[in-house]
């Protein structure tokens, strides 16, 4: 499960690595001149799974923490893990971002999109960003939480579960007789054969709540966006009642494959889906192109999250070195990655070289320099003690 979670925080790396190469992407820091459909089609499925599948993992070992070491020892350690780096790393990485972010859009002449005046466009991305940040508009109208914003939406979704829980407890369910019945139907239901259809309801509920049609990003306040706390806190809720109900996990390994199958062939489709219904020329009923849109995407998402919740139930069964590096260090890879995968993209983005060579490339480069700054500033010192709860020894690393 560690795996499975650390899985999920590096598709988010390769999934921004891909950014920039998205078709006619303008939320992005740039376009590359070589944009990938294929590239598109992977960033669309990742991400209808990555973040609903983390979700399920912070809920399971939320569960197993709590209990394991009181409510008390529980806030605190997200306290630790959680609010503080949160706090921290928007406070460290915004300028740096903000900067890439309009260095991109200087190169490619977009910097109106960031609604910087026209008698400012010609100034350096440098001392734009400064003018920002000395006006105080980081804090008002260009407010953005940037890739931190699920840190936000998981304390939001700890508060609510804690609060609840709090409340069942003390006045509802004082015998634990009716979280008894709960898990007699949760065990049911993760065994049934229709557990598939089951899912997807609510899910298109949650869907159908959004701004858009699939599942937003609310990075630019901190005042919880409903639609997404109901969708990731849905999943947070199924991995709670999967550490309860562990046996449970096998039932995830039948039939793994198929369902990866079938989400591997919704992926194009979902896709273009998404681009045909955005044609005026396509369904006149937009209710109809809606709800065909996010019953495809929502099976497609389910389908991932089983799927791939099987493959690693099945690979990771014993203790494994170098996964337990990997997901030791994952937090810390996602919370850093963004500035440099930008920076790359914006340099890279004018070189009329292969999508998938320049792709590649960022990766080579990215991935390494960010181990390299685990094991050297991380694993040895307060900050991994502060991101994981421990610190190694230090020790050389070896190529």
């Amino acid at each position: 499960m560690d795996a499975l979670r650390a899985f999920a925080l590096l598709l988010g790396i390769v999934y921004h690595s891909a950014e920039s190469f998205e078709p006619h992407h303008d939320n992005w820091a740039i376009n590359d001149c070589n944009p990938s459909f294929l590239l598109s089609i992977f960033r669309h499925a990742s991400h209808s799974f990555r973040l609903e599948m983390f979700f399920l993992m912070a809920g399971f070992f939320a569960f197993m923490v709590y209990h394991r070491r009181g409510a008390r020892s529980f806030i605190w350690g997200r306290i630790n893990r959680i609010l503080i780096p949160l706090v921290v790393g928007w406070f460290l990485l915004f300028p740096i971002v903000g900067y890439v972010w309009l260095w991109g859009h200087s190169i490619s002449g977009r910097l109106d999109l960031m609604d910087v005046p026209a008698e400012f466009q010609s100034f350096p991305p440098w001392k734009l960003i400064i003018g920002v940040i000395v006006s105080g508009e980081f804090m008002g109208n260009l407010f953005d939480l940037l890739h931190l914003w699920f840190l936000h939406q998981l304390l939001v979704i700890y508060t609510i579960v804690l609060a609840v829980r709090s409340v069942w407890v003390r006045w509802i369910d004082l015998h634990e007789r009716k979280i008894h019945w709960i898990d007699i139907w949760f065990r049911r239901l993760i065994g049934s054969r229709w557990r598939l259809i089951i899912f997807i309801i609510p899910t298109m509920s949650f869907l159908w709540l959004m701004d858009n049609w699939t599942v937003d990003t609310p990075r630019e306040s901190l005042i919880p966006h409903m639609p997404t706390t109901l969708l990731y806190g849905g999943f947070f809720l199924l991995g709670w009642f999967l550490y309860r109900n562990k046996d449970c996990l096998d039932s995830f390994i039948c039939g793994w494959i198929g369902y990866l199958i079938v989400a591997f062939l919704l992926s194009p489709l979902s896709w273009a889906l998404l681009g045909l219904m955005n044609n005026e020329w396509a369904w006149q009923n937009i209710l109809l192109k809606r709800f065909v849109y996010q019953l495809v995407y929502s099976m497609m998402m389910w389908c991932y999250v089983i799927g791939v919740t099987g493959l690693f139930m099945r690979l990771f069964k014993k203790e494994n070195p170098v996964w337990r590096y990997i997901a030791d260090s994952s937090y810390w890879l996602y919370l850093i990655h963004l500035p440099l995968v930008v920076a790359l993209q914006v340099a890279l983005a004018p070189i009329d070289w292969p999508s998938f060579l320049k792709f590649s490339l960022i990766l080579l480069i990215v991935f390494p320099i960010l181990f390299i700054t685990y094991h050297y500033l991380v694993r040895s010192t307060f900050i991994g003690a502060q991101l994981n709860g421990r610190r190694y020894p230090f020790e050389p690393l070896i190529f």
